[in-house]
């Protein structure tokens, strides 16, 4: 930690270092959820560059969601899931080109919906997802039971 960071950063800073692997995956859909809003205000106020680095923000957590995506294993769920990440990218990019806000108020309420889920998935998993196999990172309990059991998050880069 830099000496002169200020406190809003030291405090973000410390909830990704104490956050289990479901809390991070929360963290970076509300992450992608800030910067939409972000945007859709640059856009209001006619802020290219501040429209340009949050949707270019949006677009790399995004990607980094869908890398964390095990296609081989993760069943119909991860496909689908690698799918929607690409429609999104290619919403906000549009939206980047037409100075849109219209697409970006469709893929926040996409990554609402899905956040919403992710965080029950935080209140229900006891030991915070947490198993002895695969050392601290999940295998994410995905709606569907044992139907994905290798379902897991391989790795995260959330920067704050």
């Amino acid at each position: 930690m830099a000496g002169n960071a200020s406190p809003a950063h030291l405090y973000r800073e410390t909830a990704v270092n104490t956050a289990n692997p479901l809390q991070l995956v929360v963290m970076l859909y509300d992450a992608a959820i800030t910067s939409l809003q972000k945007a859709r205000y640059h856009i209001e106020h006619k802020d290219i560059e501040g429209r340009s680095n949050a949707l270019n923000h949006c677009i790399s957590v995004i990607s980094e969601l869908q890398s964390c995506l095990n296609l081989k294993e993760g069943g119909e769920i991860a496909i689908s899931l690698d799918r929607l990440y690409d429609y999104m990218k290619s919403r906000i990019i549009k939206a980047n080109v037409d100075q849109s806000a219209k697409p970006l108020e469709e893929i926040e309420g996409i990554l609402e919906n899905i956040c919403s889920a992710w965080r029950e998935l935080v209140k229900k998993a006891p030991d915070g997802g947490r198993t002895e196999a695969n050392r601290g990172i999940p295998r994410a309990n995905l709606p569907g039971g044992d139907k994905h059991p290798n379902t897991e998050l391989k790795s995260f880069n959330i920067s704050i």
